[in-house]
């Protein structure tokens, strides 16, 4: 068993193919080199590291670090994204998760990344936690505007015109949210880079709205059978300029979803948006970090209020 970390630009056009063989294995989906091309390339750097176990000539698991500049405050920093963990069934073991964790952590640090981010599901959690020693920074809030619950849960399909009235009134609603308090968070990520490059991300399938110099970028999809609009930044953050988002992206969107969603950490609660109680979310979003460089941060990381983070910094869309 070896392991070897290359940096995007390194690997083989066979290489890249096994990973994508190794991705359909585990996960049942097929993605083409361009997808993953499109993914790995768009970076402040240009590439990411991906580290590879093999077993003689046969892949045998993989996982990449994405590497965005972030900010504590004024000073800038290279925070590395874990995302595709994948390991073939024969070969699924802690130990061998562990040493693609370490390898590419040690590429990542020999380059400059101080520190190591991940949004890890319920089963890889508790792992990452005890066994890798990353450490709980919170987890990410969701909410919901349920257009048309038949959408949700097809039995209720006859109650779709009581649900668009709901939402409709949660709009009008919403227009009482006056605070124009501009919310400035001491970690997030370097907007002059990550805007340039994130959004290339799946084909480019992000639409942009705007509202009174405030930014926002959605994102339409069928998520789990369900077509969902999810609202992915707002920047600069309000209460008043979030929920004139969420209105404005409604207005765009509701001929053709089901729900609006937002996932992240907001310090504040919307009018424009039902927040879902953390037992009933259909996945829960755990927000870990591990420091790569001895006293690069304080305790404050640990606090999530302390950053601003929504699903534009994973890899879910």
């Amino acid at each position: 068993m070896e392991v070897i970390v290359k940096k995007t630009t390194e690997l083989t056009a066979a290489e890249i193919d096994r990973v994508n063989a190794l991705f359909f294995d585990v996960f049942k989906k097929e993605r083409s080199a361009d997808y993953f091309l499109g993914e790995y390339l768009n970076t402040p750097l240009g590439y990411s590291y991906h580290a590879m176990l093999w077993d003689g000539d046969t892949l045998a698991g993989f996982h990449s670090g994405v590497p965005f500049y972030y900010r504590d405050g004024d000073r800038r920093f290279i925070a590395g994204l874990g995302i595709d963990t994948m390991t073939a069934v024969t070969h699924r073991d802690f130990f061998n998760v562990r040493d693609m964790f370490r390898a590419c952590e040690e590429a990542m640090k020999a380059d400059g990344c101080v520190l190591r981010v991940g949004f890890p599901n319920d089963n890889s959690y508790p792992i990452l936690k005890k066994g890798f020693k990353y450490k709980d920074i919170g987890k990410l809030d969701t909410y919901f505007l349920p257009i048309r619950i038949g959408g949700v849960k097809p039995k209720y399909s006859f109650l779709n015109p009581l649900s668009q009235l709901l939402c409709w009134s949660i709009m009008q609603f919403s227009r009482l949210s006056l605070s124009a308090r501009i919310y400035d968070f001491r970690y997030g990520k370097c907007r002059e880079s990550f805007d340039l490059v994130r959004y290339k991300w799946y084909g480019g399938e992000y639409q942009t709205i705007e509202y009174k110099g405030v930014v926002a970028r959605y994102k339409v999809m069928n998520y789990n059978g369900v077509m969902t609009a999810f609202v992915l930044d707002v920047h600069p953050l309000s209460r008043r300029a979030f929920d004139a988002i969420i209105r404005k992206v409604y207005c765009a969107t509701r001929s053709k979803v089901d729900m609006i969603m937002y996932v992240g950490h907001l310090p504040f609660t919307p009018l424009s948006l039902i927040t879902m109680p953390h037992k009933m979310e259909p996945k829960h979003f755990n927000f870990t970090c591990k420091p790569l460089a001895k006293d690069a941060f304080d305790d404050s990381i640990y606090d999530i209020s302390n950053w601003d983070v929504n699903l534009s910094n994973y890899d879910l869309l």
